[in-house]
């Protein structure tokens, strides 16, 4: 496996590379065993995002779902920095971000099962995939018009560390939006590039 130095990631991040297993099991694990929150697992590879972050809730479950929300806008924001211009990004209800109408990548949520949604759960994680380099051996990706990889909507050989980094960047901030301003501004940047208008 190719290996990278760490990503250079705002300091309340602290950078777990795991390559044995899934980053998002391993940040679920993690925060289930009383963990650091800002934990951030993440995949050494170039052709793929796959990671994964402890979060601290300190609201209801309902309300710490959002969390899906503000990962969504600030990966789209670290798309569009990273990005060509008039690049057409979007969410769908299933969590996935889509470029030009094709899947390129998801956003994962998980907290303590069974955990009311009334309460403040003890722990909950946020993860995202993204298809950075696509499939080098697929001879035709044409044939999956549902499906694509950032090279081939004009990202070039952008790798995944370079990514994780911008994405580390935005989310941090939209995170404090959240915490200082409240969800309103997160609710009207998601629901500017939603398939469905309704909000998450």
């Amino acid at each position: 496996m190719h290996m990278f130095d760490t990503p250079t990631l705002p300091p309340v991040f602290h950078p777990q590379p795991v390559a044995d297993r899934d980053p998002f099991d391993a940040a679920v694990a993690e925060a289930a065993a009383g963990g650091e929150p800002g934990t951030l697992f993440w995949t050494p590879r170039r052709d793929r995002l796959e990671a994964a972050v402890v979060l601290a809730p300190d609201r209801p479950l309902a309300d710490t779902r959002h969390a899906v929300a503000v990962t969504q806008v600030a990966l789209a924001d670290a798309l569009e920095a990273l990005g060509p211009p008039n690049l057409a990004i979007a969410f769908d209800l299933n969590s996935r971000i889509l470029l030009n109408g094709a899947a390129v990548g998801e956003v994962a949520f998980a907290a303590p099962p069974g955990a009311a949604e009334d309460a403040v759960p003890d722990w909950a994680v946020v993860g995202v995939r993204v298809d950075v380099l696509g499939d080098p051996d697929d001879p035709d990706p044409g044939l999956h018009p549902d499906r694509t990889a950032l090279r081939e909507e004009g990202f070039g050989d952008m790798e995944a560390p370079r990514l994780l980094e911008s994405f580390a960047r935005h989310v941090l901030f939209w995170m404090n939006v959240w915490e200082n301003d409240g969800f309103e501004p997160v609710r009207r940047a998601w629901q500017a590039r939603a398939l469905d208008r309704r909000a998450s």
